[in-house]
Formats: structure tokens, C-alpha cells, sequence
């Protein structure tokens, strides 16, 4: 099973993701995020087991350290063709999230998706569309560039969450 460790936001930051979600959607470009409920966020942590719980107890003691954090999404970015997202500016926030969250599920759980969450592997993104072909991306592309400018908020939880298809494991809130 693959798992992703994930930063969800603000009330307000989450609502102006949804939004731009919500359109990208209404345009038949693509209502995935939509449809499975995935809430914006920033995934950290991307991972394999059969054993979830060996997981959850260690991520239970780092969570109540963990403290909220301010992001800055300043662009616009893509994975051809499949998938738009908001860019946030790399912090050292977000990176130390990232390397710290790793460090702790590297020996209990190997890494997924090639490794493409690993520290200095990794491209911080808040997906607004997925699973597009190239019309849906020129199409999304043309809705959230109309209605995206540079937005700051702030992390809120962290969440465990299991993969394709998303479903909310654990979540905790942060300090």
C-alpha cells in the first residue's frame, strides 16, 4: 500500500485552493482532487508498507513537536501533461519538514513514487489539477492562471493519508 505524509492549510488558504480547484473542474478539465475529496496540501512523505501502524506510532510522537509553519505559493507550475499545481518558495520550513519526516519513515517504510518526495529530490507543489491529457492541461492552465496570483497562508495539520485511493488515515493538528 502507498502512503503520503501531507501539510493541509488555513481555512483561507485551503478555501482559495478550492476555488481554483472547483473551476478547473467545472470546465471538464479534470474533477479528480474533486471527486476523492483530496484536500490542497503539500505532500512531504511518500511511502510503501503493509504495516500502517508501524508507521503511526512514531509519526504520533513527532507530530507534537511539529509546529505550523508559514508558505508562500508564488507560481504556477506543471508535470507534463498530467498535472498542474500551485509552486510554493522553498523555506527552510518546508524543507526541514521534508528531510525530518523522511528521516523518520526511511527505516520503517521504503520510499514510493521513485523517490520523488525524497529531500533535494523533491519539487514542493499543492496539486490544482491531475490525471489531465494536453487539451485538459492547456485548459486548466488558461483557468487558474486567470485566477491565481501569489497567495501566503499558513500549514495547519499534518496528515497521514493512504493512496489511489486517497483516504484520510490520521491526522494531527499543528501548534
Amino acid at each position: 500500500m502507498e502512503y503520503a505524509v501531507i501539510l493541509c492549510f488555513d481555512k483561507e488558504t485551503e478555501d482559495y485552493f478550492n476555488n481554483i480547484i472547483a473551476s478547473i473542474a467545472d470546465s471538464g478539465a479534470s474533477s479528480y482532487m474533486i471527486d476523492l475529496k483530496i484536500p490542497p496540501h503539500i505532500t512531504l512523505s511518500y511511502f510503501c508498507t503493509e504495516k500502517i501502524e508501524t508507521v503511526i506510532n512514531p509519526l504520533n510522537k513527532y507530530a507534537c513537536n511539529f509546529k505550523t509553519g508559514d508558505i508562500i505559493w508564488a507560481s504556477l507550475g506543471v508535470f507534463v501533461p498530467y498535472v498542474l499545481f500551485a509552486a510554493p518558495v522553498m523555506n527552510e520550513y518546508l524543507l526541514n519538514a521534508c528531510i525530518d519526516i523522511n528521516r523518520l519513515i526511511e527505516p520503517i517504510a521504503p520510499y514510493g513514487s521513485n523517490g520523488h518526495y525524497l529531500p533535494y529530490n523533491w519539487v514542493p507543489h499543492t496539486t490544482l489539477a491531475t490525471k489531465l491529457n494536453n487539451d485538459g492541461l492547456r485548459n486548466a492552465f488558461d483557468i487558474a492562471s486567470k485566477k491565481f496570483t501569489a497567495v501566503s497562508g499558513k500549514s495547519t495539520r499534518l496528515l497521514l493519508a493512504e493512496c489511489n485511493p486517497y483516504r484520510e488515515v490520521m491526522a494531527w493538528n499543528l501548534m
